[in-house]
């Protein structure tokens, strides 16, 4: 089994234990190396992510942390740098590119319409706070918050969700030119609610997992179709472009990151990551990034690793044993 976990969260950001906690639990999970990688900071939304002032707090305790165990465990300072991300990147060893976000071109040229279709005089206190959610979605919209984010995202701007899905992949394919990552983070993290939610005619959504669900039968859709023909065009051209930019970036000389501490070694090609984390947290039983997009990666020759994308202690290197095959 891979003995390293390079993609965890921390109480600094959105996880649920202590950095020492993390470091502790890879210990006693046997783990010869891992790596905290926080949540970088993100201006536009300050919800999820570091602070400025707890990010350099972050840095000082995984510096110390590094020293404290250095006999029992290699420690590296990690970030999971967001594509949106406003971040001096000079301390971390090495860190993780990965798209949380998606922006608008014409902000917002739905917005006033949809709040003119949804106003009534006899709308509850309630579903007017709703309504005035809206606004935060002019401009962006996050991709795996909430099931509903990105349909409301292409609704406020006329946007089918295919159309949401090539932006998405538009973006994630300039990951390496934009964030200089040494890993790509959950390449199709819009897919998060594929499997367990639905899109029903009625534009609501419904958890199929939920107990005594009424509504877990084949009227609604999945979010994506990921078997539509531009789907996969959208995603096969993000990776093709991710792999240019690194073939790219070698020749200027640069090497991953990962390569100094003898973790990896990845040449000129991506290193991308089978993430477990969605699956720890509830929301799916498979990996990111999809099967045919793995044997896609595989077959350009690319670098896959493991990442638990854990918020919690317990969550270490979770899956591990279970997915270790689709690295073959």
């Amino acid at each position: 089994m891979q003995t390293f976990d390079l993609h965890m969260h921390t109480t600094y950001c959105d996880g649920n234990s202590s950095a020492e906690e993390m470091v502790l639990s890879a210990i006693e999970k046997g783990l010869s190396a891992v790596g905290i990688s926080g949540h970088s900071f993100t201006p536009h939304d300050p919800s999820y992510c570091m602070s400025r002032k707890g990010t350099l707090e972050y840095i000082e305790e995984i510096r110390e942390l590094k020293e404290k165990y250095a006999d029992r465990i290699t420690i590296l300072l990690g970030l999971e740098k967001d594509y949106y991300a406003d971040t001096d990147m000079t301390p971390y060893d090495y860190w993780l590119g990965s798209v949380h976000y998606l922006f608008a071109d014409q902000a917002g040229r739905k917005f006033e319409e949809i709040i003119r279709s949804n106003s009534s005089t006899d709308r509850s206190a309630s579903d007017a706070a709703a309504v005035t959610e809206l606004a935060r979605y002019r401009d962006w919209t996050d991709v795996d918050s909430e099931p509903y984010d990105l349909r409301r995202f292409a609704l406020m701007h006329g946007m089918d969700m295919m159309s949401v899905a090539e932006l998405f992949y538009e973006t994630a394919g300039a990951i390496v030119s934009r964030t200089d990552c040494d890993i790509i983070g959950h390449f199709d993290l819009l897919t998060k609610f594929n499997e367990r939610f639905r899109l029903m005619p009625d534009e609501t959504v419904t958890d199929l997992w939920a107990a005594g669900s009424s509504n877990a039968d084949s009227q609604g859709s999945c979010f994506f179709d990921t078997s539509d023909p531009r789907y996969i065009s959208a995603w096969k051209k993000a990776v093709d472009n991710i792999f240019a930019e690194c073939a790219e970036r070698y020749k200027t000389g640069y090497r991953n990151r990962l390569e100094l501490p003898g973790i990896l070694e990845a040449g000129d090609k991506p290193v991308f990551e089978i993430n477990t984390g969605a699956i720890s947290r509830g929301y799916r039983k498979t990996p990111y990034p999809a099967a045919d997009q793995i044997s896609y990666i595989k077959s350009k020759g690319g670098i896959l690793i493991l990442s638990s994308d854990s918020h919690s202690a317990a969550a270490v290197c979770s899956g591990f044993g279970q997915f270790a095959e689709l690295m073959q």
